[in-house]
């Protein structure tokens, strides 16, 4: 279930896994040090209409942007909006209000075509003069199968190349392009595996696709070949891409969720234009245009849990930023933290953020990848090269903590007027407590706990492991969704802080006790069917492990218990044992020159306003409130995703009581869970006893804590 609710909000905000650190001395090429730059630009913002919600196509011609909107009420039109002051003002196409605009393209005779769907689901290629009257009408009915009409809903995109032909592409389970003469007759079609993200044209005139390679793991650029009626031969791959854009001075540009890369005709890699967050720019919904003079049109949106998209347009143009640089470092960021960047970056006048990542989010990158990442990361810490701020996010803060690289934030939080500790769920930042130190901060938090109903009966010790293998000798191995003995034994290497001391560098991996723990993994992985993050529930489950992220999801569990829903808590030693998940994971550099300026940032991530932006549980209280009673409301955006559930007060008080009684924090090391899995991989297997997995453990994890020491 979580997994699945994580690949539809990834287009808003999403939550970032874990990675590793290792403390050695070795360097490696990375992003940071390859990828920066050729010019500066600054951003001059334009307000777009509230009522504008959805924005489909973003093109340019004359000093005019050209924007295909939606509002909420499902009225679409085209608009368009100065780029030199910002006026808005509706076109005037001669198109019913009962028909929706979904993509339009400008041929060579400065004519419109657009793709529109009716109220009957009827699909139309539609041509348009220079005063807005229809002149033509294509039925796409004849053109596109029956399934395709079926499904496709408002997925049609539209591209025209320098000859005037006409693509129009679909989004299905593959990528479906039909092709047009520039008098709208048909002409051929293509279709290619992989998913379809947009079409575009090229600088050079061709019809791009760009959709994800058939294995599903990045993107591709295919162009179609008019002649061959193919596609053309020199694919582009394109690797981690949130949009796709036609150039002017570059063939075409590619956004990966936090830089803009240009892209030289026929060429495989591109060159950086600009750090997206370095220019204050939101990043849902994306669209970009370039101008002749070298000036990039950007709209992008910005949204809370309580209303609607809010969109903006932003013209950069060359120059210099004056403002005092905080460096900042992320292996991955997460387009939560990126907004947060460009948010200060976009108010501030006396300093901006400078944030570098090794890897882009969603990029998918392999486990030696990381490790070098992290390794040059470190060398550049070993050598004096801290940056201002860190991304702790996939990152070992006992570790950092440890060797007094992180700054303690409370003092900043007691000194500043605007920050009240009673304001917040005060237990979050308890959790987070290092020593009784507070080695960074994050704006929202997730809650990994188990659910279940009421006819779960529990022992007078509490929620602990015997009570979990009670439940499973009862109602069966796979009687617990979201639930594998590799998922359970991660959970609580996450969550559970006695097997390691960092203070004295010592494990306890051969105990008993984790001896036990390993076997009762083991029984669960032998017969379980589940997943971590398992498929949709079934009638079966007695119990649930979830990690909530917001108050549908107890709305959800609630409705499947018939209201008899139950906190758990994870197995433990005792009493109710709930998990906080953060959001974010931001600290200060213990070294920088700048802690003023970096707090100036850090404490952005409390602000009720910004709170109210994160895609997780505010542990601001006001904001909390504001979030659910808008979910109360049928108004948060998490109604995108369970439009089906009905929130209502007493889930609102329950989600309250469950953040508010979590006492830990889940602390994760990528490495040393590799290791411990790896090992325990050979019990699962049979190959070793729990006693020589766990003794095999103990060695290794107590040479790689020796090694960070």
């Amino acid at each position: 279930m979580e997994v699945d609710v994580r690949k539809k909000i990834r287009r808003i905000f999403t939550i970032l896994g874990t990675t590793a650190l290792i403390f050695t001395v070795t360097a490696c090429g990375n992003r940071m040090d390859a990828m920066q730059p050729d010019s500066s630009y600054v951003a001059d913002f334009f307000d777009i209409p509230d009522s504008v919600t959805g924005i489909e196509r973003l093109l340019l011609k004359d000093d005019m942007a050209y924007m295909c909107c939606l509002e909420e009420d499902g009225t679409s039109y085209l608009a368009t909006m100065n780029i030199d002051d910002g006026k808005f003002l509706k076109q005037n196409l001669e198109l019913d209000a009962s028909v929706s605009l979904l993509d339009f393209g400008f041929a060579p005779d400065n004519s419109i075509w657009a793709v529109c769907l009716e109220p009957a689901g009827v699909y139309s290629l539609r041509k348009f003069d220079n005063s807005g009257s229809q002149v033509q009408s294509v039925d796409l009915a004849g053109v596109m199968d029956t399934s395709v009409i079926s499904a496709v809903g408002r997925d049609l995109f539209l591209s025209i190349d320098r000859e005037g032909n006409i693509c129009v592409a679909a989004k299905g389970r593959n990528t479906l392009a039909y092709l047009f003469d520039n008098n709208g007759s048909y002409l051929f079609s293509l279709d290619y595996e992989g998913n379809l993200m947009t079409t575009t044209t090229t600088a050079g005139g061709l019809i791009g696709i760009c959709a994800t390679s058939p294995d599903r793991m990045n993107y591709d650029l295919l162009t179609v070949d008019m002649k061959s009626r193919d596609w053309s031969k020199d694919k582009i791959y394109l690797g981690a891409t949130a949009g796709l854009y036609g150039g002017v001075n570059k063939d075409f540009y590619r956004f990966d969720s936090s830089v803009l890369y240009g892209y030289a005709a026929g060429a495989q890699e591109g060159s950086p234009v600009f750090n997206w967050s370095d220019m204050g720019l939101g990043t849902s919904e994306v669209h970009l245009g370039e101008c002749m003079d070298g000036r990039f049109v950007v709209l992008a949106a910005s949204s809370n849990q309580t209303e609607v998209l809010s969109y903006e347009m932003a013209v950069l143009t060359k120059g210099v930023d004056e403002r005092e640089i905080l460096s900042m470092v992320s292996l991955s960021a997460p387009p939560g933290l990126i907004q947060a960047v460009s948010d200060f970056n976009k108010t501030n006048d006396r300093y901006k953020v400078e944030l570098t990542e090794y890897f882009p989010y969603a990029q998918n990158v392999t486990d030696e990848e990381w490790d070098n990442a992290i390794l040059n990361l470190n060398t550049r810490i070993i050598s004096g090269d801290m940056p201002d701020i860190l991304d702790m996010s996939n990152l070992s803060v006992q570790i950092y903590q440890s060797k007094g690289l992180l700054e303690d934030l409370y003092p900043y939080m007691e000194h500043d007027p605007e920050i009240r500790k009673e304001d917040y769920f005060e237990n979050v930042f308890e959790a987070i407590s290092l020593d009784g130190k507070l080695p960074y901060l994050t704006d929202g938090a997730a809650i990994s706990t188990m659910l279940a109903g009421e006819d779960i009966e529990v022992g007078n010790d509490g929620w602990t492991i015997q009570e979990l293998e009670k439940v499973l000798d009862t109602y069966g191995a796979n009687s617990i969704n979201n639930l594998s003995g590799a998922s359970f034994l991660k959970i609580m290497l996450q969550t559970d802080g006695s097997l390691i001391d960092w203070n004295l560098g010592k494990c306890s991996f051969d105990s008993p006790e984790f001896v036990k723990l390993l076997g009762f993994a083991g029984k669960i992985q032998e017969s379980s069917q589940n997943g971590f993050g398992g498929t949709e529930m079934s009638d079966s489950y007695a119990a649930a492990y979830e990690t909530v992220l917001s108050v549908y999801h107890i709305t959800r569990y609630r409705n499947y218990y018939n209201g008899n829903l139950r906190f758990l808590g994870l197995p433990g030693g005792g009493g109710e044992y709930h998990v906080i998940k953060p959001e974010v994971k931001v600290g200060i550099s213990s070294s920088s020159p700048r802690k003023e300026g970096a707090w100036e940032f850090v404490r952005t991530l409390l602000t009720e306003e910004h709170q109210m932006s994160c895609m997780m549980l505010p542990i601001h209280k006001r904001a909390f409130d504001k979030v659910t009673q808008a979910a109360v409301d049928g108004k948060s955006v998490w109604t995108w995703i369970y439009e089906d559930g009905k929130v209502t007060k007493e889930d609102v008080e329950l989600t309250k009581q469950l953040l508010n009684s979590a006492a830990y924090v889940e602390n994760d090391n990528q490495t040393l869970e590799s290791l411990i899995l790896e090992e325990a991989r050979e019990y699962f297997s049979g190959a070793r006893s729990a006693l020589e997995a766990a003794e095999r453990i103990q060695s290794r994890a107590s040479l790689y804590i020796n090694e960070q020491m």
